[in-house]
Parts: C-alpha cells; sequence; structure tokens
C-alpha cells in the first residue's frame, strides 16, 4: 500500500470561489464551514466543536478566539505557550453567519451531523464534502485540512511572499516547515520541471525536420 499523499491547498481564488458554490448548491452546511475554514486557517478538527454561542461571541468581538486542539493537547509545547489563537472576522463572513445561526439555539452545534440528536460532523465527513466538490473540478489531493494550508498560502502571497509571516500565523516551529505545509517545496520542483518540456519540444521539431 502506497504512502497517503499529504493535502494540498487550493492555490487559485477561482478554485477556491468555484468550490464554494459547489457546496452551497449540495449542502449550506458544508458552505459555511469551508468558508470559516479557508478565511480563518483554524483546523477542522476545530471547527467541528464550535457551538452557536461561540459564533454569537465571535460576531460580538469580530474575532475568533480558540484554544486549538492540537496545540493543547501537545506534548511538544510548554504550558505557557498554550495560549489561544486570535483571527478577525471578516465583514463579509459576519453576515453569512448572523444568518446561518438565526434559528439556532446556543448550545447546538454549529455544523451538525445528520446522524444522531446534536452531534457535530465527524472530520472525515468535512473532507468527503470538500473531496467531491474539489474532484468534481479537477482539483485532487484536497481534504479537510486543505482549508487551512488554503488560508496559509493565501497570506503567503498577500504579504508579498513572507513566509515568517505564515510560520507565526500558523505557529510553526520553523520556516522549513511552514514550507513543506503549504506545498513550496513541490510547487518549485514544478516549476523546474516544466523547463524540461523544452527538451521534448525541440526533440520532435529536430524529427520533423530530418523526416
Amino acid at each position: 500500500m502506497g504512502r497517503k499523499r499529504p493535502a494540498r491547498p487550493i492555490t487559485r481564488t477561482s478554485d477556491v470561489l468555484d468550490i464554494q458554490d459547489y457546496l452551497k448548491y449540495k449542502n449550506y452546511r458544508d458552505y459555511v464551514l469551508f468558508l470559516v475554514g479557508v478565511t480563518t486557517g483554524y483546523r477542522a478538527g476545530d471547527l467541528v466543536k464550535l457551538k452557536v454561542r461561540d459564533i454569537k461571541e465571535a460576531l460580538r468581538r469580530k474575532e475568533f478566539t480558540i484554544y486549538e486542539g492540537k496545540k493543547m493537547h501537545s506534548k511538544n509545547i510548554r504550558e505557557k505557550n498554550r495560549k489561544p489563537r486570535t483571527v478577525e472576522l471578516i465583514p463579509e463572513l459576519a453576515k453569512i453567519l448572523k444568518e446561518y445561526i438565526k434559528d439556532k439555539k446556543d448550545y447546538e452545534y454549529m455544523f451538525k451531523s445528520r446522524k444522531g440528536v446534536n452531534k457535530p460532523i465527524g472530520i472525515q465527513a468535512v473532507t468527503n464534502a470538500i473531496k467531491e466538490a474539489a474532484n468534481y473540478f479537477g482539483l485532487y489531493d484536497i481534504t479537510a485540512h486543505s482549508m487551512r494550508k488554503t488560508y496559509a498560502y493565501k497570506i503567503y502571497i498577500e504579504s508579498d511572499r513572507d513566509i515568517v509571516v505564515v510560520k507565526e500565523l500558523l505557529g510553526h516551529s520553523s520556516i522549513e516547515e511552514t514550507k513543506r505545509y503549504i506545498g513550496l517545496d513541490r510547487e518549485k520542483y514544478h516549476q523546474y520541471s516544466k523547463s524540461l518540456r523544452d527538451f521534448v519540444r525541440w526533440y520532435f521539431l529536430f524529427l520533423t525536420m530530418n523526416v
């Protein structure tokens, strides 16, 4: 059995918008979750635990403040460094969230599963929904974790490719970790590989000229 391929970021804005539209018509819950994921960079595991009361607080403060599960449970992070991560709630998302929670109770999970009573959607279900949408548009290796990676890649591009900014926002321990995380090594390899096409093009041109 081959090694599992890592999730990739969605690097083109047009693809992010296409996936949004697909999810919006397929399942509005998944659409809202995807929007929160790509605009905050929180992990899917933290997003599915959000309740309506958490969203109301975020709307009031105009920002999300979440103790990220992975950071809280990691043995490699000192207690004093286990701080919540705060992210601005953009106005466009705030309007969508305000409408989404309008008839929901404070104790309800934001993204409920169809199974059970007031149970959150599972991470695999999130992956399945996003993967289906991505595959429809010819994108592969896209999972629930791609939301956070897409957020990171967007910040990287908008910060004039300042990898240190992304590292700090994600809380990574090294720049190399951040580069691997958003697929910069793969992107660089792909750019170099494209130049090899010149050999093939010239090779066929040479054959044509000598027939």
